[in-house]
């Protein structure tokens, strides 16, 4: 057992049994996580919890704490943190078991999934204005896209960008970030997709990694969900689905949405999370050495590839990742994988 395991199993089962609790007597690592938090599911005779060790000097600890209490009390299913070592960076959960959407979803099931989804996404974005909850400025945005230059296309790719093709990403931005910055502010989840969605016991949904939560553009956490990396979706189901979510939108105070203006906003929004994901996936294998998710990559791109060719002044940002980025990522990750 390592020692940081060792440690928090110790403590979790000290906290278990002051509380009356029964000890766990068995620890198991949980799959891996593009933070530097570690989790693990300790299991007792009658009951299991999930047991984390977050870094106190890297890790958004308190906010983490903070956002269970104020979501819990919104209504919102988040996991009740209870107890915390913020020294340590130990925390002990409830444990909403194994059932992740992005392991659930299918053909048959992913309209009933993504409508319960959609419940929890409405709850987040009802959630009243909170002065320990940070908004997005366009600065953040901007810095957001900024990152698939950085990471992906200068440090991955190693493409070094002439003055036509930085002018050609530097209009793709203005033409998000002009989007972007007139749409309804809600609180979102930032990272609304399936591999932080569970389905539950009772059937509804249980959202996680919720610490990054900001208020934010109306369609970050949509486009987070529908353009999902890991169940292809027909243009038709996108859209039956976007159409829905439209329609739940509405019934928010002070939001009216008309689908065929939104469809373009809702794009653009996905276009600014497409480009953030291609950097930090980028990142996260060139700087923090974990390669487990380069393999999205290639679905990330072809998403920013389909949506910019969808739009005649995309076009040329489409026709340029598809020519010359596309090659390079595969000759890249066939070296790297």
């Amino acid at each position: 057992m390592l020692d940081i395991e060792k440690r928090l199993f110790e403590w979790s089962n000290s906290m278990l049994i002051s509380s009356g609790r029964t000890k766990a007597c068995e620890i198991k690592p949980l799959r891996q996580e593009a933070s530097t938090r570690k989790y693990y599911r300790l299991i007792s005779k009658d009951e299991s919890h999930i047991g984390v060790f977050s870094s106190p000097t890297s890790e958004l600890n308190e906010q983490f704490i903070f956002l269970s209490e104020f979501f819990t009390k919104q209504g919102v299913a988040v996991p009740e943190v209870l107890f915390s070592d913020m020294e340590n960076g130990w925390m002990l959960l409830e444990d909403f078991g194994d059932n992740s959407y992005q392991f659930k979803l299918n053909k048959k099931n992913f309209h009933h999934l993504f409508s319960a989804a959609f419940d929890e996404m409405i709850s987040i974005h009802s959630c009243p204005l909170n002065s320990n909850i940070p908004f997005l400025e366009v600065d953040d945005l901007k810095n957001q896209m900024l990152l698939f230059e950085k990471w992906f296309l200068q440090g991955l790719l190693k493409i070094k960008l002439s003055r036509e093709e930085d002018k050609l990403f530097s209009c793709l931005y203005k033409e998000i970030l002009g989007d972007l910055t007139i749409q309804p502010y809600v609180l979102c989840h930032f990272d609304f997709e399936s591999r932080n969605l569970m389905l539950l016991e009772n059937g509804n949904t249980g959202v996680l990694d919720f610490q990054d939560a900001v208020f934010g553009p109306i369609f970050l956490d949509p486009a987070a969900l529908i353009k999902d990396l890991y169940l292809d979706l027909t243009e038709q189901e996108e859209s039956n689905l976007f159409e829905e979510y439209i329609t739940r939108a509405n019934e928010l105070p002070n939001v009216r949405l008309n689908i065929e203006d939104s469809k373009r906003s809702f794009d653009l929004t996905g276009l600014q999370r497409q480009l953030r994901i291609l950097g930090v996936l980028s990142r996260l294998h060139l700087r923090d050495g974990k390669s487990f998710r380069l393999s999205d990559l290639n679905k990330t791109l072809n998403f920013v590839i389909e949506t910019c060719n969808h739009y005649k002044e995309l076009k040329e940002v489409s026709y340029y990742l598809k020519q010359k980025v596309v090659p390079l990522l595969a000759l890249t990750l066939k070296k790297i994988l």
